[in-house]
């Protein structure tokens, strides 16, 4: 198994919470998300995507393309940008854009929409 967003830990709490996290001397910086539920759905789409063994890789850097959307099969509603088309496959990145990262995988391009 490879490791998505090594050296990242995400939580969800208060700012006591992030005090706490931040003492124990485990942690070496937070990050500000100004979009929290922007964050939770990007993370969801990727466990979505590791629950459904979809072949993830790590994408390292913010990706350049067409937004798509999945229309059919177990990864239906998932979003994500089409990054290489080649017979009837596509590979398709993940963003999770606060760590400027994503994951990359591999689908059938005949179920994939763009979106406008």
């Amino acid at each position: 198994m490879k490791l998505l967003f090594p050296s990242y830990v995400f939580f969800c709490g208060s700012d006591e919470d992030r005090y706490t996290a931040l003492t124990t001397n485990r942690l070496f910086q937070v990050v500000d998300v100004a979009d929290q539920l922007g964050l939770v759905s990007q993370l969801m789409t990727v466990e979505k995507g590791l629950l459904c063994k979809a072949g993830l890789d790590p994408y390292p850097c913010r990706p350049v393309g067409t937004r798509t959307r999945i229309i059919s099969g177990p990864l239906m509603g998932i979003e994500g940008v089409v990054i290489e088309r080649k017979n009837a496959k596509a590979r398709m990145v993940l963003e999770v854009t606060i760590l400027g990262q994503g994951a990359v995988m591999e689908i059938d391009a005949d179920i994939l929409e763009p979106i406008a």
